[in-house]
């Protein structure tokens, strides 16, 4: 059930996004609607968010790391502090050489992992036990929001395709298909992994590794361990890919003139970002070392609202506002869409923890503290010219 919820609202909302990002042909994504459809204020809140969801993410995703590395040898896994320090290391020297290392880094990963999440599917389709299936929820629905909260972390992440969108060829019809594109296809290889899953492994429900323990049941040891390092393989690419996103979102808003223009200093000969980076990473692995996986990934997945309803709410503001500019792509009902979509999205709020959206304010709040005194000289400073 929280697979379907997850899938249905990243749905709704990529539908949203579609629609929004066909009538721009600019760069900025959430920021750039959000600031046309209410104004520069709200969009520094929704710019600042996207990069503190960046940082959430990673380190939710370092401390998946640290749990893939410990699936493989236990004893890596009880050194927690010591792999953070050694993962974050590496990917901020990597990003600091440049971005050519770094996408360069992401794209073997990005191979790596295909093989053995295609042999999990490929072999496991052929091992499924139909009774493993029943009962549908064999421990109720009592925590359907907040397990939700968790998977939704699986599904998100697509409104990184929009950022760039004025380095498109023609984003007006590029941006919506590639979203929907990415969508059906993510959920689809999460269905297949999911079927295989639930068709061969008994102990689903209480399995802390579910992936690499089914194919333990019909690959045996050898096959499981292959698949956990396509696993940490994996984890480790999505790792480099916000490592080198991450940091460009500081520093765009720095660029832009929202915060201090020392966050905006790059290499003379590289041009990477490189105060961008380092206090991106610097964050980010006191993040990880705070939380775990689940945590930092629920909190990451209640920052992501703050892009995601105003988007959503950009979808009837824009069509109110350019009645005679329609989008290139138009979802059937919009309005309709766009409201079911906030609709869960609060729903998935309300299933939070208090102290969860507690942090999430306060990350906003010190985003507008850096935002405001820039903002006030700037008007300053324009005023006296």
């Amino acid at each position: 059930m929280t697979f379907a919820i997850s899938a249905g609202l990243c749905g709704l909302l990529v539908l949203c996004f579609a629609e929004v990002s066909s009538r721009f042909t600019g760069t900025g994504g959430p920021m750039l609607y959000s600031d046309a459809a209410f104004g520069p204020l709200v969009g520094f809140g929704v710019g600042w968010l996207t990069w503190v969801v960046r940082v959430a993410a990673w380190g939710a995703l370092a401390n998946g790391f640290v749990d893939a590395l410990g699936a493989l040898h236990p004893g890596w896994g009880e050194r927690r502090l010591f792999v953070l320090t050694a993962l974050f290391s590496v990917l901020t020297l990597i990003n600091l050489l440049g971005v050519r290392h770094a996408a360069a880094t992401l794209n073997l990963f990005t191979v790596a992992k295909l093989v053995p999440i295609v042999l999990f599917v490929g072999v496991g389709l052929f091992h499924l036990d139909g009774a493993l299936y029943t009962p549908f929820a064999p421990h109720g629905f009592g925590n359907l929001g907040s397990a939700t909260l968790v998977m939704v972390f699986a599904f998100v992440g697509f409104e990184v395709l929009v950022v760039p969108g004025g380095e498109a060829v023609n984003p007006k019809s590029d941006l919506p298909r590639s979203l929907l594109v990415v969508m059906g296809t993510v959920t689809l290889i999460y269905m297949l992994i999911w079927l295989v899953c639930a068709g061969t492994l008994p102990t689903l429900a209480g399995s802390a590794t579910p992936v690499s323990d089914a194919a333990s049941v019909f690959m045996g040891p050898l096959g499981a361990t292959v698949i956990t390092v396509g696993i940490l393989l994996s984890v480790a690419g999505i790792n480099s890919g916000t490592a080198l996103i991450a940091p460009r979102c500081l520093y765009a808003l720095a660029e832009k003139g929202s915060l201090p223009s020392v966050l905006g200093w790059t290499h003379a000969q590289r041009r990477t970002p490189v105060v961008a980076i380092l206090v991106t990473s610097l964050v980010s692995f006191a993040v990880a070392a705070s939380g775990s996986f689940v945590e930092l990934a629920v909190i990451s997945t209640v920052a992501r609202f703050g892009q995601y309803i105003p988007t959503c709410l950009a979808v009837i503001r824009l069509r109110r506002l350019k009645p005679d500019e329609p989008p290139g792509f138009s979802v059937p009902g919009g309005p309709v869409v766009a409201w079911l979509a906030i609709g869960l999205c609060v729903w998935l709020l309300s299933q939070a923890e208090v102290r969860q959206l507690v942090w999430g304010g306060v990350a906003l709040l010190v985003g507008y503290a850096f935002h405001l005194p820039v903002r006030l000289a700037r008007s300053g400073g324009e005023s006296g010219t």
